[in-house]
């Protein structure tokens, strides 16, 4: 057979783990149901189906800020197919349009060296497709073709400009949130920048404020409300006022036209901007957790908020005819009220771990994923469940019904079960003014619930202990799987994985599984056959600086874990390293201040305990060479010698050598499953760098070769062998 060499570009298979804080908002739901994330310097592509990374994009030298899906609605054909199409933006000013299917670039922008503040596809595409608006600091709005990287127009304002937000109703209106106020604009063009500064409206926050419930006094939402009700004006606010720099987020309502909302970190303003005045504030109590941001929703008025201690509510505005028979006239007036419908368990919030961002699908507006600082990705999904009608309900919600099903047909009295495709399947339009309830017959009422779907996890917080399986050969290519085996050594007040052990499969980078093995610190890892891995870890020291040892054998297909050492590992000194030899037969379990210990991996048994005048261990390597190969032939010859000693030389030529063959082979199988101790040896350094030579056949440990240090020279902290000459290297 004539050997032929075939050339295979493997894409490079990248695991994240926490992010950096400049990745706050660089996360977007696309409308082809795939989760952009960045994390540090990359892209992470997330499947929410599955709740794993597809796909990593990596070509940014700085911190990722912003990711935005392009959007889907135009034509495409098989001549003009729909690609995937994902523009990311980095703190460096750099702009990167991604082929996603690829992960390749199609083009670069770059304007400034400073962080882009916000960026977004243009949502008509009448024109073009390609369009993107981008903030660079300060001030500067420019319009980009995202394909060919031309710039189209650059326009700048007098204030530095946070963020915008497009009107989903009319592409001519935009709004900036600048440090000062608000910006509108509504002459936005793709041919040409706009030709005016825009009007200015400036908005003094108001301050903490408690819950919009009724109060029993005239302090609290009245005044609140009085407040909010005249803080848009085109003047600028004294320099006593609060300024709109505590506003975080500025966003059109895509459920009501010429509506806005405001969020603050106590309360969320909606504006009515025909009437330039607040017709609506989500006011959180004194004792309540702030806010970081709000997700409108197009399909019902309704508002996804996220927030400090992570979890996600959702707020379903109020019906018309509910609002109306307030008794209150200062409530009343208020013409949107959003009521708490639903929430989400919190998250346990640390100085290392926070929520970061909320994204929600563009498709069905009923799944939530959040972003944790840690590499989390929690997936919510809203669920409608069928409650028995409420004729006078206590908490004064007003209560909500299923929209029937399609067709206009209603609900079976004895169907429990909502459509759950969107959110506008779940729940009903809210009533407006003037209509009467639907009867309860026609339409059931419903209670919406929060459901965690999927959760991904990322790489622990470094530093890591990384252990990759053995390597593919001839023997195991039929059920090999390359797998990567990482635990976190970090210390236990900083690591929220502290005991557990992540393994990945590289063929795709996905997690194959997570185990929680250890009570306490992971230290190292070895790897002792394709599905089996040891692993050690340390408590914390007491008063006589002894520990807990923990020395882990646990079986990847059934998760199985039982201590490898049995009842040893209570008040020792702590495991400095575990090395396995190369064969997978022996382990040396090497302490601080105390003799190494070795062990047969197949039994389980303790071969030796070194005495305690044994040297203090620095650096310690298996060596890669062995008598396996040796032994194998002498078994083979002394089995062939014993089968045609079986055979009578009148039967010996009437039997096929192949025959033999085949009894050999069973033989050797046999032989090889009650397993062949061949003779391995490893090399180890002291405290006064003495290299010492030590060699291991079945239960026999003899002590070698010894060679003495040399001249200026200190104690060694690595050692390994040069693969082809099978020689010990060392390093200090």
């Amino acid at each position: 057979m004539i050997p032929y060499t075939v050339n295979i570009k493997l894409a490079a298979r990248t695991l994240t783990g926490t992010l950096n804080l400049q990745n706050k908002t660089a996360v977007d739901w696309g409308w082809q149901g795939l989760i952009a994330q960045g994390c540090h310097s990359s892209i992470l592509i997330i499947d929410p189906k599955t709740a794993q990374t597809i796909q990593v994009l990596e070509r940014h030298k700085a911190n990722v800020v912003k990711v935005r899906w392009s959007r889907e609605n135009y034509h495409h054909s098989l001549s003009a197919p729909y690609s995937l199409r994902l523009a990311s933006a980095d703190a460096a000013g750099k702009i990167i349009v991604w082929d996603v299917v690829s992960g390749t670039a199609h083009c670069e922008i770059q304007e400034h060296a400073k962080p882009i503040q916000d960026m977004d596809w243009l949502w008509t595409q009448d024109a073009s497709r390609d369009l993107l608006l981008a903030v660079h600091p300060p001030n500067y709005i420019v319009l980009w073709n995202g394909d060919t990287g031309t710039k189209l127009w650059k326009k700048s304002y007098a204030e530095n400009i946070l963020s915008f937000s497009f009107d989903p109703f009319d592409p001519c209106n935009l709004a900036l949130l600048t440090s000062e106020g608000i910006v509108f604009i509504t002459d936005f063009s793709h041919s040409k920048p706009p030709g005016s500064g825009g009007k200015k409206v400036y908005i003094a926050s108001p301050h903490a404020s408690p819950a919009h419930n009724k109060p029993a006094a005239p302090t609290g939402a009245k005044k609140a409300l009085n407040k909010v009700k005249v803080l848009i004006t085109n003047e600028k606010p004294s320099a006593e006022a609060v300024t709109l720099n505590d506003c975080l987020q500025l966003s059109y309502l895509p459920s009501k036209r010429n509506h806005m909302l405001l969020l603050y970190p106590r309360e969320i303003l909606i504006l009515d901007l025909e009437l330039s005045q607040t017709v609506g504030v989500v006011a959180i109590e004194r004792s309540g957790v702030p806010f970081i941001q709000v997700v409108p929703c197009a399909q019902r008025d309704a508002l996804f908020c996220l927030h400090e201690n992570g979890c996600v509510t959702l707020r379903l505005c109020r019906s018309a005819s509910a609002s109306a028979d307030e008794s209150d006239p200062e409530q009343s007036a208020q013409e949107l009220v959003y009521d708490l419908r639903s929430q989400c368990d919190a998250i346990r919030v640390t100085k290392t771990v926070r929520p970061y961002r909320v994204v929600v699908c563009p498709v069905n507006e009923n799944s939530a994923a959040l972003v944790v600082s840690d590499g989390r990705v929690m997936l919510w999904e809203l669920k409608a469940h069928v409650i028995k009608p409420t004729v006078n309900p206590s908490s004064g919600l007003s209560p909500l019904y299923s929209p029937g099903l399609f067709g206009g047909a209603p609900l079976g009295q004895n169907r429990r079960k909502i459509l759950d495709l969107s959110l506008n399947t779940m729940i009903g339009q809210s009533l407006v003014s003037g209509s009467e309830p639907p009867s309860l017959p026609a339409q059931q009422e419903v209670q919406l619930k929060f459901l965690l779907t999927g959760l991904l996890s990322g790489l622990p917080l470094p530093p890591f202990a990384l252990r990759m399986c053995p390597p593919l050969t001839t023997k195991n290519i039929n059920h090999y799987q390359p797998l990567l085996a990482v635990v976190s050594t970090a210390p236990c007040l900083v690591c929220t994985s502290t005991g557990s052990v992540l393994v990945y499969n590289l063929t795709g980078g996905l997690l194959h599984k997570e185990l929680s093995v250890h009570s306490c610190e992971v230290r190292g890892i070895e790897w002792i056959s394709l599905t089996s891995f040891l692993s050690f870890a340390t408590s914390a020291p007491n008063n006589l600086g002894l520990v807990r040892n923990e020395l882990q054998h646990v079986d990847l297909p059934t998760g199985r874990c039982f201590a490898f050492r049995g009842e040893r590992g209570n008040d020792e000194p702590p495991i400095e390293m575990i090395k396995v030899s190369h064969l997978k037969q022996y382990l040396v379990v090497v302490f601080r201040d105390k003799p190494l210990e070795l062990w047969d991996v197949r039994t389980g048994t303790l071969l030796r305990e070194m005495a305690k005048n044994f040297p203090t261990v620095t650096a310690l390597e298996w060596s890669p060479s062995h008598n396996l190969k040796s032994l194998k032939k002498k078994q083979l010859a002394a089995r062939e010698a014993m089968a045609r000693q079986t055979v009578s030389d009148s039967e010996q030529s009437s039997v096929e050598s192949s025959v033999i063959s085949m009894l050999q082979d069973a033989e050797s199988k046999a032989e090889l499953s009650q397993g062949i101790s061949a003779r391995e040896h490893f090399v180890f350094t002291d405290t006064d760098g003495q290299v010492y030579h030590i060699t291991v056949e079945g239960n026999t440990v003899k002590d070698g070769a010894r060679i003495p240090r040399r001249q200026r020279a200190g104690h060694f902290a690595c050692c390994l062998f040069v693969p082809r000459r099978k020689w010990p290297c060392f390093s200090f």
